[in-house]
């Protein structure tokens, strides 16, 4: 024969289960709350990262625009220079030119 459990022995055993569930449940939701602040930490560790990089981006862009308006402005110097040596040369050759045409001239 088998013996039926009695009234009290099947309510301790199910407020046994009610209890082990309790527990996980407690320690699932004491988990979910430690990486909510894991993935909060994270968030704001991404926006910071972000906003970095944003700005570096930005310097950039300035770095290289400042970087070719110089080097315009450079290249537009040179550009001076080389008409200024033009005339300049211009000047000599037409002085010697008119120095050789009066030497010989003159001479003859």
């Amino acid at each position: 024969m088998t013996q039926i459990p009695s009234d009290d022995s099947r309510l301790e055993r199910i407020e046994q289960k009610a209890d082990q569930i309790l527990d996980r449940l407690t320690r699932m939701e004491e988990r979910q709350n430690s990486h909510g602040a894991k993935i909060d930490s994270h968030d704001a560790q991404l926006s910071d990262h972000a906003n970095r990089i944003r700005e570096v981006e930005l310097r950039s862009a300035v770095i290289d625009a400042t970087s070719t308006q110089r080097g315009q402005r450079l290249l537009g110097r040179w550009a001076a220079i080389g008409a200024i040596m033009l005339v300049l040369m211009g000047v000599v050759g037409t002085f010697v030119g008119n120095a050789i045409i009066k030497l010989i001239g003159g001479s003859s």
